[in-house]
């Protein structure tokens, strides 16, 4: 691929749960050209982007709270539930909001979904293969078009 071809790469997605326990964790496709950072500094970035969302979600009412910190020009953006579960993903800048907060919002329908279940134990580890691939495919019909 040429550099200015769109080579697919990822966004991180990490949900955090209540007392910052992270509940899912997953790299989804996207078309960007840009590089990730490395695989072992995911979680840190996540992690770092908490305090932040933190004073964000007390500043406002709304759920999708866009950018809340930036790790080497990637932002990380962010949604949080009425349940105060909170969804971040780590993303190239080239992603348009607009995509991010339709992703956000189905990813919110699926996430309501599963938490319904029965089988489910809130705020433990989301292990569900079928959560997965709903989330997979969320992510590639709205961060590869």
């Amino acid at each position: 691929a040429t550099s200015t071809e769109l080579r697919p790469t990822m966004v991180y997605l990490a949900i955090v749960g209540k007392g910052d326990i992270l509940l899912y964790e997953s790299k989804l496709p996207s078309s960007t050209s840009s590089k990730p950072p490395p695989e072992n500094q995911l979680q840190f970035i996540i992690h770092q982007a908490l305090d932040s969302l933190d004073h964000k979600t007390w500043a406002g009412t709304n759920m999708y709270l866009k950018e809340v910190d930036r790790f080497n020009n990637m932002p990380v953006s962010a949604f949080i539930t009425a349940g105060h579960i909170k969804f971040l993903i780590l993303h190239h800048s080239t992603l348009e909001e607009s995509a991010i907060k339709s992703f956000f919002t189905q990813l919110y329908r699926i996430y309501i979904k599963m938490s319904m279940s029965p089988f489910y134990l809130k705020n433990t580890p989301i292990t569900s293969k079928i959560f997965s691939d709903r989330v997979y495919s969320a992510a590639r019909s709205t961060f590869t078009r």
